[in-house]
């Protein structure tokens, strides 16, 4: 099913000479090149967004597990004469559950499969040009 405009388009296209044809050809996957660059930067901006808030999440939840496992072994240290062992011991296990939290939340924030927006605006465009050229 078309719509007037795209007969009236092809009727114009139809009356041009081949060498036009393939300059019009050329200017529009030339606008084409340029629209996808557009969105890919986009995306790219977005991930690389998404990315630094996962860096920041796991490089804290790598830090406080380090501080955490330092607690820990302070704690596992002063546990002998058993008197202020067990305040450093929550302490460290607090900081340890904490850190995984942060590190697990960094990890999920992660892009799981980088422009795919643009891999598939890329997909749907090859199989329209397969179609239009058979």
């Amino acid at each position: 099913m078309e719509l007037e405009s795209e007969r009236l388009e092809r009727r114009q296209l139809e009356s041009l000479s081949t060498a036009e044809l393939i300059r019009h050809a050329i200017e529009e996957a030339r606008l084409l090149a340029r629209a996808e660059v557009l969105h890919a930067k986009k995306e790219l901006r977005e991930e690389v967004k998404a990315a630094r808030t996962s860096g920041i999440l796991l490089g804290a939840g790598a830090v406080l597990g380090l501080v955490g496992l330092a607690a820990l072994l302070v704690a596992a240290g002063l546990a002998l004469p058993l008197a202020q062992w067990l305040g450093v011991l929550l302490v460290g296990v607090f900081l340890v559950l904490l850190a995984g939290g942060l590190a697990f939340a960094g990890a999920r924030r992660l892009p799981k499969k980088p422009l795919s927006h643009t891999q598939e605006r890329l997909k749907t465009d090859i199989a329209r040009t397969r179609e239009t050229l058979q």
